[in-house]
Parts: C-alpha cells; sequence; structure tokens
C-alpha cells in the first residue's frame, strides 16, 4: 500500500529534529582591545586567543584601539556586521564606569551583547617609599592629619582605578586629591618616585615594583592568592571591593546561539588547569560566566559602580 498523506504526516511529527550544530567562525576573529599593548587587558588577549582559536578553528587576531576608555574600539564594533566575528575585550573601565560618567557617548553600553565573563582584576592600594607608612593603619592615620591632602594616583579619569580611589576615600573618611596618570604603568611609576602618595593599579603592575613601594592592602572581598600576606581593606572595617571585570561582548543584535557557542569554547580554555594558574600569576581571579548570568552581572556591576560615579561626582565628556 502507498502510504497516505494523514501517515506521512504523522511519521514526520514522531521524528525528533535533527540537533543543530553549534555556530563556528568561518573566518578569522577579530578581538578588539581597548587600551595599548603591554597591559593587563592587552595581556588577557593574547594569553587566551591562541587556545580559543584552536577551539573554534579559525585564528584570533588581536587588535589594539584604544581611545577614549573605550570609545574607539566599541565604536569598530558597532561598525562591524553582528556576526560574531568581530568581539571587543571590555572591561568594567569601559563598559561600566565610564559609560556611567560620560552621558554624551555615541552608544549605549547595555546594547553590547554579553559573550562570556573572563576575569576580573585585583586591585591594590601602593603607597610611595617615602611616605614612611609600612601598613594600612599607618597611612590612614598620616592621611587624616595631612595638611594638604595626600595625593591618590589613579590610570585615569572615569576608570576603576579613579572610582576605587574615591570608595577608598568615602570608606575611610578621607580627603585625598586626585592625579591622573595615563596608564596603570605610569601611574604606579611616579609612586616609585615619589610624586604621588599612593596609587591605585592591579595588583600584576603593583607586584614587580614590592622593593620600592608598599602594598598596603588588596581592594577585594578576600586576599588575593597572588599576594597572600597583603591584607584586605574589609579587615580594617572597610569593605572596599573594586575588583574589575573583563569579558567579551558582540556587537548588537549578535544571536544567542553565536554568543552560546563562544563562551563554550572559553569555558573549554578557562576550564584548564595550567590556564587557571597562568590567570592567578598575572593578577586576574576567574569568573567564567555564560551568556545570561554575564548579562545580569553587567547589569548588577553597573548599579553598582554607578552609584560611586554619582556619588564621587566623576565626570567625563566628550
Amino acid at each position: 500500500m502507498l502510504p497516505t498523506r494523514r501517515s506521512l504526516l504523522l511519521a514526520a511529527l514522531a521524528t525528533p529534529a535533527l540537533a543543530q550544530a553549534p555556530w563556528r567562525p568561518n573566518r578569522p576573529v577579530r578581538v578588539v582591545v581597548p587600551f595599548p599593548p603591554g597591559g593587563a587587558t592587552d595581556m588577557l588577549a593574547r594569553l587566551i586567543s591562541q587556545r580559543l582559536g584552536d577551539r573554534l578553528g579559525q585564528p584570533l587576531v588581536v587588535e589594539n584601539r584604544p581611545g577614549g576608555v573605550g570609545v574607539v574600539a566599541s565604536q569598530n564594533i558597532l561598525a562591524s556586521p553582528a556576526d560574531g566575528h568581530a568581539l571587543i575585550l571590555a572591561t568594567c573601565d569601559t563598559h561600566t564606569v565610564m559609560p556611567a560618567a560620560n552621558p554624551r557617548l555615541p552608544f549605549r553600553a547595555a546594547d553590547f551583547v554579553p559573550v562570556t565573563g573572563i576575569a576580573n582584576v585585583v586591585m591594590a592600594l601602593i603607597a610611595r617609599p617615602g611616605l614612611g607608612t609600612t601598613n594600612l593603619q599607618q597611612f590612614l592615620e598620616k592621611a587624616r592629619g595631612a595638611q594638604p591632602a595626600l595625593t591618590y594616583g589613579s590610570y585615569g579619569v572615569a576608570t576603576v582605578s579613579h572610582a576605587a580611589g574615591e570608595m577608598v576615600k568615602q570608606a575611610a573618611g578621607l580627603d585625598l586629591t586626585h592625579i591622573p596618570y595615563g596608564g596603570a604603568g605610569p601611574a604606579m611609576l611616579a609612586a616609585t618616585a615619589d610624586q604621588v602618595d599612593v596609587t591605585v593599579v592591579p595588583v600584576a603592575v603593583g607586584q614587580p615594583q614590592r622593593a620600592r613601594s608598599t602594598m598596603l592592602a588588596v581592594l577585594s572581598a578576600e586576599r588575593f592568592p597572588l599576594v597572600p600576606e597583603v591584607p584586605t581593606m574589609a579587615e580594617a572595617g572597610m569593605p572596599v571591593v573594586a575588583d574589575a571585570w573583563i569579558g567579551l561582548l558582540a556587537a548588537p543584535g549578535t544571536p544567542r546561539p553565536v554568543a552560546e557557542a563562544l563562551h563554550a569554547a572559553v569555558a573549554e580554555v578557562l576550564a584548564t588547569a595550567d590556564f587557571a594558574e597562568t590567570l592567578k600569576t598575572n593578577g586576574f581571579s576567574q569568573l567564567g560566566y555564560g551568556p545570561a548570568r554575564y548579562a545580569d552581572y553587567l547589569k548588577a556591576e553597573a548599579e553598582r559602580w554607578g552609584k560611586v560615579v554619582h556619588d564621587a561626582h566623576i565626570t567625563l565628556e566628550g
């Protein structure tokens, strides 16, 4: 007997749909870094790119596009097709703190598609050698009685470094004068040269300069394994948490399956023991968030840092 139309329809409905293969890139993937070579973000981009390319089957090409605390890099991604072949290794500086401080940006940070939260940068409060303080309590006592006010250096206006310094001021009840520099390296060098009293930079930037400076505290909820002897500010009754996230974002409109596939490849890299150790020794703590959790995390971070920026009157326009 020949099958009837009804029997063919029932057979089709009873056949399970074939699982769709995960998305894979069909050409090299650009990873745009919003800072010059040599910084923490650039370091992380190059650490992960080769391994990620091996898993995706296409090379990842790192492009440094500094300028405007992420504005130049973000606009480059916005001008690229929303197909997963162009990503930005965004940071808390570029897509959380700076957007809160600049109401005239030509884009909305929230419009970028979360792909994967990779790591946090752990920040530290570091004193210059000539300040004569060997621990956090000594610094607080000196800062509270200083006339004129002591200075703190950051790696730029409307950055995590700047906002974290304001968090320290507020939590400790201090009057500190902000001195911005053009990067974490220059801010650290200014401290070692006694040009600024304290500075707020990533632990990985401050660690090599421990012989010429004093790391007073880490600005995280718990002590950091890279410098386990350095206390947190919370241990002195000031719960300052200024961890700065780094992760991949895609252009607005990028399909969710593309973001999921990219995250799955990143997760495989993060799961390797040697890469986890590499993160720690370079001053990072691991996040590993997928698109959905990363999106919720970014919203919470926007609220948290937005309050810091507002309370400290941090502004950046243009």
